[in-house]
């Protein structure tokens, strides 16, 4: 695979767990529904630092290859 391959899939990734976190009181699966709880905001933390990966491993251009 290749890196932007990666990113992208870290984005998507990151997204879904972000979101599903974020939202499981609204799905009820919430331990307290109104309150965004401690597990929620860790999810959402996971999320958030595999979505900017995702972004960094996307946007690095790899070096150019010396012909030789």
């Amino acid at each position: 695979m290749s890196t932007k391959q990666w990113g992208v899939g870290l984005i998507v990734v990151g997204l879904i767990i972000a979101g599903i976190s974020l939202l499981a009181d609204t799905v009820g699966v919430g331990a307290q529904p109104g309150i965004i709880g401690w597990k929620q905001l860790l999810g959402a933390g996971v999320g958030l630092v595999m979505l900017i990966s995702g972004v960094v491993l996307q946007a690095r251009e790899r070096p150019a290859k010396k012909a030789g």
